[in-house]
């Protein structure tokens, strides 16, 4: 008689990263447990488990801060297309945490991070368009890309931007073109070029009508020189004429 064999009870895997994730959101957060599970996803190739070790020793989160060790890790974890290896990533790079600054790998990192819908990505280069951070200043690039952000569900809100009336359409179309994830670098990077060569043109004529100005200063500046040759000649007939009545008259030299 054949007797029916009990299957074997199996625990479910267990998910590291998002063990880690719930105790580093749980409130009050357990920093220290949940950084020991991201460790665990780390060693086991997990690039969003690298990235939040990454974050954890970069703001010192339940482990000892280490710029350099975060810096490292968040670079491995970009190169494994993780979303917030490259936000942070392009923190560090910006601000040049764990070593040197680098403005425009920074930007580059943000780019990559926003093309994968990242919010604070996206944000964030917004504000480096906006300041010409890293970038020439494109500042109908970045309005749109602060309303992209915020349909993102960012909550950060620019301080003293506004898009005016003749600039909305263009910012919405420009927004609706962000939001596809396979032309936002392409876009950026055309915008740039088209913003390079305007600079380019731009950027003769202005010196050429500085030299003009510089010209017309050292002609008003020697001409200045002679009245004033031609006045303190004059002060040894005119005398009391020429002096002010008191401290307050008035200025007692020209400027030109």
């Amino acid at each position: 008689m054949n007797t029916p064999t009990t299957p074997a009870l199996t625990a479910p895997p267990v998910n590291p990263l998002e063990h880690g994730l719930a105790l580093f959101h749980k409130t009050p957060p357990d920093y220290e447990r949940a950084a020991g599970w991201f460790r665990a996803a780390a060693d086991s190739g997990d690039g969003e488990g690298i990235a939040m070790l990454g974050l954890c020793l970069l703001e010192g989160l339940g482990v000892a801060a280490d710029a350099v060790q975060a810096r490292a890790l968040l670079q491995k974890a970009a190169a494994r297309r993780s979303a917030l290896g490259r936000f942070q990533l392009g923190r560090v790079l910006m601000t040049g945490r764990g070593g040197p600054a680098d403005e425009t790998a920074g930007l580059t990192a943000y780019v990559a991070a926003a093309s994968m819908g990242h919010a604070e990505a996206t944000y964030n280069l917004a504000n480096c368009l906006f300041a010409g951070v890293g970038c020439l200043p494109d500042r109908l690039a970045a309005k749109a890309l602060y309303l992209r952000a915020r349909t993102l569900g960012c909550t950060l809100r620019p301080q003293g931007v506004r898009v005016r009336r003749r600039e909305l359409k263009a910012v919405r179309v420009l927004a609706e073109r962000f939001a596809d994830p396979n032309r936002l670098f392409f876009l950026v990077q055309e915008r740039q070029h088209e913003l390079a060569l305007m600079q380019a043109v731009v950027q003769p004529r202005q010196m050429q009508a500085q030299s003009r100005a510089n010209a017309q200063t050292r002609s008003l500046r020697h001409a200045g020189r002679l009245a004033a040759g031609v006045v303190a000649a004059m002060a040894g007939t005119l005398g009391e004429y020429l002096r002010p009545t008191s401290r307050d008259a008035g200025p007692t030299t020209l400027s030109f």
